[in-house]
């Protein structure tokens, strides 16, 4: 489902990473640890092609790619202006996909602040936001960056909850130092600095 081949990157000279090789089926789920700055967020970004890769190779299956990979990250922006349910309507026009703003509500627990404007949501809001939008287009890669950043116990069951749902369609990337979130993996990847 995802096949990561050799891959580098290389930021002023320096390697922030190289040579990584791992392949994911489904239901595998894969944490990657590692003190801060050693590339983990850099990483997810590679993968999911938003930064360029030095070296190497990153492959998802055949089929529109904006459906087969979906990213949560931290650095991730939500607009201002918009409504919960209009970020969901415009991710889902963005990747092609159907909107399922209805189930996707429910599934994040912001039904009630659908009509809200971004600019007014919570952090720990905001990050279910993020989360529904990564999920929307049911992904067979999905990429999550400190996913439980900002959430409260009932986040981070939402966090739990979904991951469990992404191993039975397909594979799952975290990158954290969170012992609580290290435990949604069954696979460990350490990143030195």
């Amino acid at each position: 489902m995802l096949k990561v081949d050799r891959l580098g990157k290389k930021y002023s000279g320096r390697w922030i990473f190289r040579g990584l090789t791992f392949e994911l089926g489904q239901g595998d789920r894969l944490v990657i640890l590692g003190r801060n700055g050693s590339g983990k967020s850099t990483l997810l970004r590679t993968i999911a092609g938003l930064t360029d890769k030095t070296e190497g190779t990153v492959t998802l299956p055949d089929g529109d790619p904006r459906h087969m990979l979906g990213l949560c990250a931290l650095e991730q922006s939500v607009y201002a202006q918009l409504t919960v349910e209009e970020h969901l309507e415009l991710t889902a026009d963005l990747r092609g996909c159907p909107a399922r703003i209805e189930e996707l509500l429910e599934k994040i627990d912001l039904a009630y602040a659908r009509d809200v404007l971004a600019s007014h949501l919570s952090t720990g809001m905001k990050a279910r936001l993020k989360l529904a939008m990564a999920i929307q287009a049911n992904p067979v890669a999905l990429l999550l960056d400190e996913p439980g950043a900002g959430l409260d116990e009932a986040g981070r069951n939402l966090v739990a909850r979904i991951t469990a749902e992404q191993a039975e369609r397909g594979c799952l990337v975290v990158a954290t130092n969170d012992p609580i979130e290290r435990r949604l993996a069954n696979l460990e990847l350490e990143l030195a600095v």
